[in-house]
């Protein structure tokens, strides 16, 4: 039989959608795949990276991936019927990533989710790197404590320039160092155009993005993204490496709670690698809990940069 593999036309995404991630509980599924044709409809996202395989017209599996601004492409672990495999979209995903220059892909996998890993790994060259946790505070739940001591200073981005721009890239770049956060991440694409991903995930706040200090220096950053509706991101938080350990962390958590509470959120979100026993230790000490879990698995496709600015 010969697998037919194509990109949907605009008529069929819904359905290709359902067909990608039917493996999710209905209300996560109608959230993923509302968000999705969101991007589409606004231009945030080409049908040029998802694919459908079909035999005599039937759908047999379906690959979404997305390129991102930092080069590097987002893909979920394709999704096949039982005795198909997920080996038939390599090919074309390879292709995708070359026409678009791609650094590396980025390919997960949800809970449930059923599919040959062996094949992943042996065939697609892929790597597991670890399993990404997604915490949730209720911010309804928050809680002063009023022995706490605060020591540091947020001060927010408030409007966006280059030389702003530039300041905190460097700042992040130094909190990368020795990260315990997918390290093997943390040098494929240049600093500058990971913070321009978080700018281009959902709404960009200029002031949501705090430089952290501690006695009028720089020692971390507070990166916050607003979502829609009811919730509010910590989408990235560090140190540098010799302000690590010392309890700063708790009060950046604590920090990006209370903002969360003065924007009227009722979710605060963040995630985590699961090797990351020190950050995990920090939310959950914080009240978030863990609600979602999903496999990471990379494939590097040019070399690492060395000096990730």
């Amino acid at each position: 039989m010969t697998v037919e593999i194509s990109n949907p036309d605009t008529g069929e995404l819904e359905e290709t959608l359902r067909f990608a991630f039917g493996h999710l509980p209905e209300n996560e599924l109608v959230i993923r795949i509302n968000s999705i044709l969101e991007q589409y409809r606004s231009g945030m996202l080409s049908l040029e990276g998802i694919f459908q395989a079909k035999i005599h017209g039937q759908r047999i599996g379906v690959l979404f991936s997305q390129l991102r601004i930092d080069q590097t492409v987002l893909s979920w672990v394709p999704v096949m019927r039982d005795g198909f495999s997920i080996a038939s979209f390599f090919e074309p995903l390879q292709q995708f990533c070359n026409r678009k220059q791609a650094i590396a892909v980025l390919a997960l996998a949800d809970i449930g989710q059923q599919f040959d890993e062996t094949i992943l790994l042996s065939v697609g060259k892929f790597e597991l790197l670890s399993d990404l946790i997604h915490l949730v505070f209720f911010v309804s739940e928050t809680t002063e404590n009023s022995d706490f001591v605060e020591e540091l200073q947020f001060i927010p981005m408030n409007h966006f320039s280059e030389d702003v721009f530039d300041e905190m890239a460097e700042l992040v770049h130094a909190t990368y160092r020795n990260t315990r956060d997918f390290p093997q991440l943390m040098q494929i694409a240049p600093v500058k155009q990971v913070l321009h991903t978080y700018q281009s995930g959902q709404i960009f706040l200029p002031e949501l993005w705090f430089f952290v200090q501690k006695e009028n220096r720089n020692i971390g950053v507070l990166l916050m993204t607003d979502q829609p509706e009811e919730q509010i991101e910590l989408t990235y938080m560090g140190l540098i490496e010799e302000m690590r350990g010392l309890g700063f962390s708790k009060e950046i958590v604590r920090y990006a709670k209370r903002i969360a509470g003065f924007r009227k959120r009722l979710f605060l979100l963040t995630s985590v690698d699961e090797q990351n026993v020190a950050a995990l230790k920090t939310y959950l000490s914080q009240g978030f809990s863990a609600w979602d879990r999903k496999g990471v698995y990379a494939k590097f496709l040019k070399q690492k940069h060395n000096d990730s600015k």
